[in-house]
């Protein structure tokens, strides 16, 4: 009788111990998942220098692409609207 006691009592904190265990467990994994997806949606928010600098890389080649273009034919447009004499 003693030791059925003995057992139930074993048992039981054994129990609450594996539950405590598994509470603070999942409320430690629970919080970092929260971290991680607030960390997550801050770096898609947050723009650096260089991303605005590698964005507009293209546009700044087309800009020097037409410059170039317009610099060089500048003599040849100049003829064609200048009066023959």
């Amino acid at each position: 009788m003693t030791v059925d006691k003995l057992n139930e009592w074993f048992l039981a904190l054994c129990t609450g111990l594996a539950g405590g265990v598994a509470f603070i467990v999942k409320r430690l994994f629970g919080r970092i998942d929260r971290l991680e997806e607030r960390t997550d949606s801050l770096e898609r928010s947050i723009l650096t220098r260089e991303d605005l600098d590698s964005s507009l890389e293209p546009l700044k080649d087309a800009n020097q692409l037409i410059l170039s273009h317009l610099l060089a034919h500048r003599d040849t447009e100049g003829d064609k609207t200048k009066p023959k004499p």
